[in-house]
């Protein structure tokens, strides 16, 4: 401990003071919402997945975003990934510090013109965690709350996740883990190649074990066929946000376990028939509208990705889907 500052410390205290609390809260009532889950998963199959946790409340890719997504009723957390310069793989949707939602370490706006220069790759982990994800809270999500928190290591959201599912004797969680990959950027932005990205996470998913499962998701074709043909035993989504089933699957040379497009391309059950012709399980993202829930329900997608995993359940429960 001696090597960490009193204002560091402090900072830990809090955040741990605040799973403490939520803890304590989900205890009191874990065994009705125990009884509550069993029964409703008799009349659903359709997978709730916590997009960034939850974002639609809490501070997005954030530890108090996760833990309120399990209380939330959500079955999956879906994150995304990103790499420091020190090699660490640190839970963040943007590569850089994203003026949307971030603060510098002295409370300072960062500008949309100059966010692209604070690359998450050229950062120690150390500088990275000093910025605020969470005070500035995001005009998007206007009933997000406002909190000062920080970008954690994927190793850290794994530990936390699973000592709350311990101590509060709850279901195992899957996680839905995105490798944020772009081409143009490789050794930009991220490692020079894929397997390196790739690689990195795996250590992580291998030195932390779950509870429950995992698969990895990515927009990258390059990522998802490294991983089919060196973790062969790892399950993939496929994130798409062009029309065209087959046109996008020639990028792969396998089909992989889930299609994952933007909830607007699904447009009638057509589509639905399509995905079960290639033995794909479809999940949507991120569907947040009551609206737009509601029709992924109609058409009885495999799961839905979405900012507010309450409002999917509260649906889910009201439409009570015969299995």
């Amino acid at each position: 401990m001696k090597n960490i500052s009193k204002k560091h410390l402090k900072e830990i205290c809090k955040t741990w003071m605040w799973l403490i609390i939520v803890s304590l809260s989900l205890f009191s009532c874990k065994n009705k919402s125990k009884e509550e889950k069993v029964s409703f998963q008799e009349t659903s199959k359709i997978e709730i997945q916590g997009h960034r946790g939850e974002r639609g409340h809490f501070p997005e890719n954030s530890l108090p975003a996760f833990i309120n997504a399990i209380k939330d009723s959500a079955d999956v957390l879906e994150m995304d990934v990103v790499i420091t310069k020190d090699q660490k793989v640190v839970v963040s949707h943007e590569p850089y510090l994203a003026s949307t939602y971030v603060l510098q370490p002295n409370g300072d706006s960062i500008s949309l013109k100059e966010e692209r220069n604070f690359n998450i790759h050229e950062m120690s982990y150390d500088s990275v965690k000093k910025f605020d994800a969470g005070s500035k809270g995001n005009s998007n999500f206007p009933d997000q709350h406002k909190m000062k928190t920080y970008k954690p290591l994927l190793s850290e959201v794994i530990d936390s996740v699973e000592s709350f599912v311990r101590h509060n004797d709850l279901e195992a969680l899957d996680y839905n883990i995105e490798i944020k990959s772009v081409p143009e950027e490789y050794g930009v932005y991220q490692p020079k190649t894929v397997s390196e990205f790739v690689d990195l996470v795996m250590k992580v998913m291998k030195d932390h074990p779950i509870k429950g499962d995992f698969n990895i998701q990515s927009f990258d074709p390059a990522v998802l066929q490294d991983v089919h043909d060196r973790y062969p035993n790892v399950k993939l989504s496929y994130l798409v946000y062009k029309p065209g089933i087959e046109k996008n699957l020639q990028a792969l040379d396998f089909v992989p376990e889930i299609y994952s497009p933007s909830y607007t391309l699904i447009e009638s059950e057509e589509f639905i028939d399509s995905i079960k012709r290639y033995d794909m399980e479809l999940i949507p993202w991120t569907v947040n509208d009551t609206a737009d829930i509601n029709k992924m329900i109609r058409l009885k997608v495999d799961g839905i990705i979405s900012d507010y995993p309450d409002r999917v359940f509260g649906l889910l429960k009201q439409k009570k889907l015969p299995e």
